[in-house]
């Protein structure tokens, strides 16, 4: 098996909820791979030969040559390349617009009346077409994170206007639950507040109910996600010498050197002047 990617490097302009750079693969016939992916959704992109895969109550579901299937997050993957085959494999996370919220109701009542089929589904033209120019990008040694987040979000509303409610359903099928907005209003407002329990109350949960939602969509504690989120940023921040380390204090509420220092080398192994000047002269090199 041979993949190409990119290092999923810190961007000091933009930090990626997951990871965004997607996988080239080459798969001999016969040969297996497994994905644990718990914290982020995937999609697999069958560009020649063809797959069966497993999960859960699902065994040996076939995905055929230009067909696409959806891996949602907190599953154990593994499949098999019933021929010599080469894939897409990219991390993959909804992106909402007001028009797709006001349809979602729509949905939920296509699923409640269709069986899952479990199988690949057909790329289509347009889709084709994103999942080529992201190869090529893959092939020019493009690593921009944000380029390849929109071409996600070019993904979604093709979906929109190029496929049935039945086909999106049956892509979707797995991750449609009892609140599809949930994730997305968790990345939309966390960085508005200070605390779990201000994050539960701005989107209108019980601090218990908001807990046991969180861990079913990010696997983690909301407290333990959001020490972790912060830690990105700090060192999103960091990255960045144009932002200096009183303005990063500052935003980040710590009060004094020690402190800051402190936490950079609980959470980010060393202390801010480390981790600038090992950028500095990692980017000296390139």
């Amino acid at each position: 098996m041979q993949k190409t990617n990119l290092s999923q490097e810190i961007c000091p302009y933009y930090s990626p909820e997951f990871e965004v750079i997607p996988q080239y693969i080459t798969m001999k016939a016969g040969e297996i791979m497994k994905l644990n992916n718990k914290t982020a959704s995937h999609f697999i992109f069958v560009l020649s030969g063809g797959i069966t895969i497993s999960f859960n109550q699902y065994k040996n579901r076939p995905v055929l040559e230009n067909e696409m299937f959806f891996l949602f997050k907190n599953n154990h993957f593994k499949w098999k390349a019933s021929a010599d085959t080469t894939l897409l494999l990219s991390g993959y996370n909804t992106a909402t617009f007001p028009c797709t919220n006001a349809k979602a109701g729509v949905l939920y009542n296509v699923k409640a009346n269709i069986q899952f089929k479990c199988c690949g589904m057909v790329m289509k033209d347009e889709v084709r077409i994103i999942v080529n120019q992201m190869k090529y990008y893959l092939e020019s040694g493009i690593n921009c994170h944000h380029m390849y987040l929109l071409k996600y979000k070019e993904l979604y509303l093709i979906f929109k206007h190029y496929y049935t409610y039945e086909e999106i359903v049956q892509v979707f099928y797995l991750s449609l639950k009892n609140d599809p907005f949930f994730s997305d209003q968790v990345l939309e407002n966390y960085q508005k507040v200070k605390t779990v329990k201000e994050l539960a109350n701005l989107l209108g949960y019980g601090i218990k109910t908001f807990e046991k939602l969180f861990k079913e969509n990010f696997d983690d504690s909301p407290y333990q996600w959001m020490q972790k989120r912060k830690a990105l940023h700090i060192l999103q921040k960091l990255m960045n010498p144009g932002i200096s380390l009183k303005q990063i204090m500052y935003d980040f509420k710590f009060t004094t050197s020690s402190h800051f220092n402190f936490y950079c080398k609980q959470h980010l192994g060393a202390s801010p002047t480390q981790i600038r000047s090992n950028n500095k002269d990692n980017n000296s090199k390139k």
